[in-house]
């Protein structure tokens, strides 16, 4: 199920052909934020997912991004960690607790005003399309589950 996965979401974010046409390579993530050539990427906050087996994935979000202590608290829940000096959180979920995120979403927008703290000063625009890229993460493996026909 997990290939199943990887190539809906490659589909899903138009990285299917550039990556590989004939074969995907399970150990590549696949970036799903929304950046592009005008984003100052010492700036700007990448998102990567990295599946694993039976549909478990890894979510990586870094960058010159404020994490409070109720971030990292929340990331180790999930089996990852949030890390203020590198700018890194990690989750690893399973599709059934995609909802997560909507509540990752909701701490990260509790920081927009903090990015000064980090030296990022474009932070509270930044973590606008950082909440609105995980809130279209979230719909797409909806989206995956219902094509699947599993029930969250």
């Amino acid at each position: 199920m997990s290939s199943r996965l990887r190539r809906y979401l490659l589909g899903a974010y138009g990285g299917a052909r550039e990556i590989m046409p004939e074969k995907v390579r399970k150990d590549f993530p696949i970036q799903v934020d929304d950046q592009d050539d005008n984003d100052n990427l010492s700036e700007f906050c990448t998102i990567f997912v990295l599946v694993r087996k039976n549909s478990c994935f890894e979510i990586e979000l870094s960058g010159k991004i404020p994490i409070s202590r109720e971030i990292s608290d929340f990331a180790e829940i999930y089996g990852g960690y949030g890390n203020q000096q590198t700018g890194k959180i990690v989750m690893n979920l399973t599709p059934y607790q995609i909802e997560a995120l909507i509540d990752l979403a909701k701490m990260i927008r509790s920081t927009a005003a903090s990015g000064s703290a980090v030296g990022n000063a474009n932070w509270h625009r930044l973590s606008a399309r950082t909440i609105s890229s995980l809130y279209r993460f979230v719909r797409i493996m909806k989206e995956y589950m219902r094509s699947r026909r599993l029930h969250l």
